[in-house]
């Protein structure tokens, strides 16, 4: 009967120890990912090279009308921001430099911002500065999906063609690219 006994009670213990471990991990990817850590840079993203800009149609925070057409011709860094994202406000100063030498290029930049109240966000109005052109979506990131991003910060270069030609998601990955692929 002692061993019956000892034995739950050990059961019992390493059952909650393990809820335990598990509770701590789950906070930590959580953690990490409001940072931006997950997935690993250059992992995660839906862009695939072989994919071209897709078909859209959408009013950029200046008025102005947006489509796919507007950015062929040229070569395009498409940025994808959230604001939930803790690391894309720290993303903001790598898109910068990228989209400054890419219109010294003659390229163009597009950032795509989402969550409620995107357009009035801090987040759009600092990309605002910085890109060329930006568009604010609501929760239901719907050009997001389109391009197939669905961690942030997502980027995309395409070339004058409309054809990816690398993607990745982090800040890290992105420092790593030329301004111009």
């Amino acid at each position: 009967m002692i061993f019956a006994v000892t034995g739950l009670v050990l059961v019992g213990v390493v059952g909650v120890l393990n809820l335990a471990i598990l509770l701590v991990l789950l906070r930590r990817w959580r953690e990490l990912e409001a940072a931006g850590g997950l997935p690993a840079a250059g992992t995660g993203s839906n862009v695939r090279i072989i994919d071209r800009i897709p078909n859209f149609s959408a009013r950029a925070l200046d008025g102005t009308a947006v489509t796919e057409r507007t950015l062929l011709g040229r070569r395009t860094l498409v940025g994808f921001f959230s604001l939930t994202c803790g690391a894309c406000v720290a993303a903001v100063p790598v898109f910068a430099g990228h989209a400054e030498r890419l219109r010294a290029a003659g390229g163009t930049s597009l950032a795509i911002v989402h969550g409620d109240g995107a357009a009035d966000s801090e987040l759009a109005a600092m990309l605002g500065d910085v890109m060329d052109i930006v568009i604010a979506e609501d929760s239901r990131a719907e050009l997001s999906q389109r391009y197939g991003a669905k961690h942030y910060p997502t980027y995309a270069w395409y070339d004058t063609n409309g054809m990816v030609t690398s993607a990745g998601v982090g800040v890290a990955a992105l420092r790593t690219e030329m301004a111009a692929p």
